[in-house]
């Protein structure tokens, strides 16, 4: 992740790994650092739609997931019956600057994408920054390139 400010803006890179579909045995491949995860599914049309962001500071992205999606221990139970009637799909990114970068990204992301578990009504940003803006990158074939404003992937 970085991080610019200009003036009363602030304008954050952030890079997303690859899809990743769900499977609660490899999913211990992610790392166990402070980060954003995004849960996605395919819709009937075959386009990918946004479930949930999802911030983990303190116990890290891989505790995160498991807190998310391990019907052993998920925090949102509704989103288990998901997981088994869907494939889901989740990528991340990580970022340890801190928490109110961390607050500032999520909030962005769930105002651009407004996915199902999330409402941007019950989150706000730090109010540091008159405006936010995120430039996302993906990792695509071990070569990082722009995110597609088209796909929203």
């Amino acid at each position: 992740m970085k991080k610019s400010i200009l003036k009363d803006d602030v304008f954050y890179t952030v890079v997303w790994s690859p899809l990743i579909p769900y499977d609660k045995y490899r999913a211990g491949g992610i790392p166990e650092m402070p980060g954003l995860i995004c849960l996605l599914q395919k819709n009937p049309h075959q386009n990918f739609e946004y479930l949930l962001f999802y911030s983990c500071w303190r116990d890290g992205l891989r505790m995160g997931l498991k807190n998310l999606l391990d019907p052993n221990y998920s925090i949102i139970p509704e989103l288990i019956k998901t997981v088994i009637e869907n494939k889901i799909v989740y990528k991340y990114s990580t970022i340890d600057s801190s928490p109110l970068d961390m607050k500032d990204i999520m909030y962005w992301m769930i105002k651009e994408y407004q996915p199902i578990y999330n409402n941007v009504m019950d989150y706000e940003d730090t109010k540091r920054y008159k405006n936010i803006y995120v430039r996302e990158m993906l990792m695509e074939d071990n070569d990082i390139k722009e995110k597609l404003p088209q796909t929203g992937l």
